[in-house]
């Protein structure tokens, strides 16, 4: 969606976080029943997968894997850097929104069943359908809003998403239908600021984050301020990988209950069906992992788990019965196939007692996550704002490369950083009019003479691959 203008940040304090510093504390695989040699095949099939297109373009950015509340092996892949700083988390921002909501029903300030339209007399069609007097919390949070399409940017009504929202056309009854609607969660945002009388990620902050130690969390918000809800947020992968384990030990942290089971169990059982199954004669076990239902913002997955998830890799998957999570950052275009590599890799691994110590194994799991990285070539074309028809300036360690005065750093054999301010007609919407964030990019030298440019955004999806002719400077000068 366009017209982001506004940024919410919410950080812990230093002293806060030394408070956390034994949560999801290290430990080897083998002590917590887990090989070593098992995590390290799932990240070479990940990369072979990557190399080979498997994933429809795109790579793993950061992983954290955690059992029995240990973190057992994390990485990331330069130039990203998702343990340390933010990722653009998509939908995954749903269950966050969802889990505001849940601390709200458990203070009594919002029933399930609650009539959306009361919590928005200013923003109502002057005379609402039938279908959207009926709308309730409950059919936003399970996706059962009853709209064919929805869309938060009439042409009649600019820049006020709630009021948008509320006027478009309920088509089918709420609560029969599943519709994926990033729209809905827009509401349920706006229902949190208006009961708590907070930003959704300053409450967030004062129930979820700050407990549990997280200090990176921030989201963008829509032109009147109110957090986007079912995208925006931005998270380390060390961050997500706490609110898995927050979710596993159902909504206990620290000797706390901070969040009571009852929730917890309800937003992650299935509340709907989803996808194409629309009868319950379907088996749970059959079909992708978006086809084994719906609950309060969150997927069920197969194999008895279930996820927050967004687009283009983002995952935090809860595996109640091996007592583990798997949190993923990533920028690729297939995530059943990154999915069925931790099924088929991870999922088998979580053995029921722990192993005998394997020092080599492990060594070379340890080493291998040191040294990740993306791929110099990067596996998808893509041209970045017009810069295949910029001027190539030889500069010392590679490149500038100048369109119309916006200037991209390229390194030589390595990458460099550029700050670049996104606008409408760049690759990554949701952070226009958002503020400035980096651009990683390497090139080499063709044989036609051509550069060849691979950049990455750091911190979010995009990426790809273009050529420029060599306009201007002599590389061989440095």
């Amino acid at each position: 969606m366009k017209h982001l203008v506004k940024i919410c940040i919410w950080g812990a304090s230093f002293a806060s976080m030394a408070a956390f510093a034994q949560d999801l504390a290290p430990a080897t695989p083998e002590s917590q029943g887990v090989s070593s040699r098992a995590i390290l095949r799932w990240i070479e099939e990940c990369e072979t997968t990557a190399a080979t297109n498997g994933f429809r373009g795109g790579f793993l950015h950061g992983f954290v894997i955690v059992r029995h509340g240990k973190t057992i092996a994390e990485g990331t892949w330069a130039p990203q850097n998702t343990l340390e700083r933010p990722h653009m988390l998509y939908s995954h921002s749903k269950s966050f929104t969802s889990t505001a909501i849940g601390f709200l029903v458990d203070d009594g300030k919002i029933d399930l069943d609650s009539r959306v339209l009361s919590f928005f007399p200013d923003a109502s069609p002057e005379n609402p359908s039938e279908n959207l007097r009926q709308v309730r919390v409950r059919d936003l949070l399970t996706m059962n809003l009853g709209a064919v399409h929805t869309d938060a940017q009439r042409d009649d009504i600019v820049g006020d998403w709630v009021k948008a929202m509320l006027h478009n056309n309920i088509d089918r009854e709420p609560g029969t239908v599943f519709k994926y609607d990033s729209g809905a969660t827009h509401l349920l945002a706006a229902i949190v600021e208006k009961v708590s009388g907070k930003p959704l990620m300053a409450f967030l902050g004062e129930r979820l984050f700050n407990p549990l130690g997280m200090a990176s969390p921030w989201s963008t918000v829509s032109p009147t301020g109110v957090a986007c809800g079912g995208w925006g947020m931005n998270m380390t992968t060390r961050d997500i990988a706490r609110f898995g384990q927050f979710l596993l030990q159902e909504g206990r942290w620290n000797g706390r209950q901070l969040l009571s089971r009852e929730w917890i169990r309800l937003a992650t059982s299935r509340q709907t069906w989803s996808g194409e199954i629309v009868v319950q004669s379907k088996t749970i076990g059959s079909g992708s992992d978006w086809s084994q239902g719906y609950g309060f913002q969150f997927w069920r997955c197969r194999h008895d788990a279930y996820r927050a998830d967004g687009a283009a890799g983002q995952l935090t998957i809860v595996f109640p019965r091996q007592d583990a999570v798997v949190s993923v950052n990533a920028g690729l275009g297939d995530m059943q196939r990154e999915l069925d590599l931790i099924w088929e890799n991870l999922l088998p691994a979580f053995g029921a007692v722990p192993l005998a110590e394997d020092g080599a194994a492990l060594s070379e799991l340890r080493a291998k996550c040191a040294a990740l990285a993306l791929p110099m070539e990067g596996n998808a074309e893509g041209v970045f704002e017009g810069m295949d028809k910029s001027v190539v300036e030889a500069v010392p360690g590679g490149w500038t490369l100048n369109a119309n005065g916006r200037r991209l750093r390229v390194g030589d054999g390595g990458w460099l950083v550029t700050q670049w301010k996104f606008n409408d007609t760049n690759v990554e919407p949701l952070f226009e009019n958002c503020g400035t964030h980096e651009i990683a990019a390497t090139g080499r030298l063709m044989p036609d003479g051509s550069l060849s440019v691979t950049w990455q955004f750091l911190g979010g999806i995009r990426h790809g691959r273009f050529s420029v002719g060599i306009l201007h400077g002599d590389k061989s000068a440095y």
